[in-house]
């Protein structure tokens, strides 16, 4: 799934190839429409399991959770909500909490509130979860994401109590409610025990929010480059963040001769697409006082699953150096 904590139609799709009970589209939209409460075409991961429970008793439900563990670089954790029956599982990548921490570690590097859990040890697994635990990192990572979004004086920072954590928590969930974040189901409680899958939900929405406000054509005049024969500026501002960064990745995989791509999920997960956008964007020296990135290619044959851990080096490599460029 995309790390929302929540499962769409297209991701339900492919969960149940992955129990290896595939649907008909229609059926899975019967599904959902049967399950989605809020009309927002999404349903949770506990509800996927009582589903598939449903259509083929047990059987299904320990072929899913055997599929999920043998994903290389996936940890799963029992059922934590109310709604989890006993033996369902909840996962999430150990590569997507690398690369969160060294994203919050760097974001959040210089600021003096956040000292007493920064920076995070990556290698240390609990050491994200337990950091957002007193609800400061989040609303620092929310005002990065959209500046001014909570008054940094309603942050409680000094002789935490029980009772201050959970407004500080409670800040940060409806201070992310504000800014766009899907928080159904995600309480202060949730977020103080640290549960894995719902907390790098939170985060990836925050962070995405974030890297996504700066991709309009106001802010950014050089997305200029990315009209079409026939296009003014009015349509390309009519695009969303979403259909802007696809149309400039394929830019620079044309350009790089490489295939482009329809989508920001199954198309990239191979990670050779990121290969061709590192070699495209990387400084190559000519200005004055940059240093050239020379990108190795070497790595472009191997497995998808080694690609993906070589992404998420390069990422962090890259974070500093290209983001301008990018």
């Amino acid at each position: 799934t995309n790390s929302n904590g929540f499962i769409c139609d297209l991701e339900l799709t492919n969960l149940f190839k992955e129990a290896n009970l595939p649907l008909p589209g229609y059926k899975v939209r019967e599904i959902i429409k049967k399950l989605d409460r809020n009309k927002d075409n999404q349903i949770s991961f506990d509800e996927f399991l009582s589903i598939a429970k449903e259509l083929k008793g047990d059987d299904i439900a320990k072929s899913f959770r055997k599929a999920i563990n043998r994903k290389e670089g996936i940890l799963a954790i029992g059922g934590t909500s109310e709604l989890s029956s006993e033996g369902t599982q909840h996962s999430f990548s150990e590569e997507e909490r690398y690369a969160f921490v060294n994203w919050i570690n760097a974001a959040l590097e210089k600021d003096p509130d956040c000292k007493h859990v920064l920076p995070m040890n990556p290698n240390t697994p609990n050491s994200l979860f337990t950091a957002v635990g007193d609800g400061i990192v989040l609303c620092k990572m929310i005002n990065l994401s959209v500046p001014d979004t909570i008054d940094e004086r309603t942050i409680n920072k000094k002789k935490l109590t029980p009772f201050t954590i959970q407004e500080n928590l409670n800040l940060a969930l409806n201070s992310a409610s504000a800014i766009g974040c899907h928080v159904v189901n995600i309480g202060a409680l949730d977020l103080r025990e640290g549960k894995p899958h719902l907390v790098l939900g939170l985060l990836w929405q925050i962070i995405k929010i974030g890297l996504f406000a700066d991709i309009e054509l106001s802010r950014n005049e050089a997305l200029a480059a990315l009209l079409r024969e026939g296009e003014s500026l009015e349509d390309l501002m009519k695009l969303s963040p979403e259909e802007l960064l696809l149309r400039w990745a394929n830019f620079h995989l044309e350009n790089a001769g490489f295939s482009k791509i329809n989508n920001l999920s199954s198309d990239i997960k191979d990670s050779r697409a990121y290969y061709h956008l590192l070699n495209m964007i990387a400084p190559d020296g000519s200005k004055e006082g940059e240093q050239r990135i020379e990108i190795n290619m070497s790595g472009y044959n191997v497995s998808p699953s080694l690609n993906q851990r070589v992404w998420i080096q390069c990422e962090s490599l890259f974070k500093s150096t290209c983001l301008d460029t990018m």
